[in-house]
């Protein structure tokens, strides 16, 4: 996730420009000369589905590409680790932004 310095998010505040939203990628729908001044936030459900989403990516993965996907990372520090614990640290790297599934 990206951070932003805390001034911004102070002056943010000030001004009531953040507003949490489902889906932060999407641009703010407000005129443009406001998107560089507003700052998206993620809401629960938003981060509810985006985790759900994930769970059913990486169950629905062979034992194979989730080994390969988390080697190529460098999580996998032992060859002999059961694929559960693999997909566990899969979808908390990809959660964190660290490991795009693609």
């Amino acid at each position: 996730m990206r951070t932003f310095p805390r001034g911004v998010l102070k002056t943010a505040k000030q001004k009531h420009h953040i507003k949490p939203v489902s889906d932060p990628a999407k641009a703010p729908p407000l005129k443009k000369s406001m998107k560089k001044h507003t700052i998206r936030l993620i809401t629960d459900k938003g981060l509810r589905r985006h985790k759900k989403t994930l769970r059913k990516q990486i169950s629905k993965m062979s034992d194979e590409k989730v080994r390969h996907i988390v080697a190529k990372h460098g999580l996998l520090k032992n060859p002999k680790t059961p694929p559960a614990i693999l997909r566990e640290m899969l979808e908390g790297g990809a959660m964190a932004g660290f490991i795009s599934l693609n």
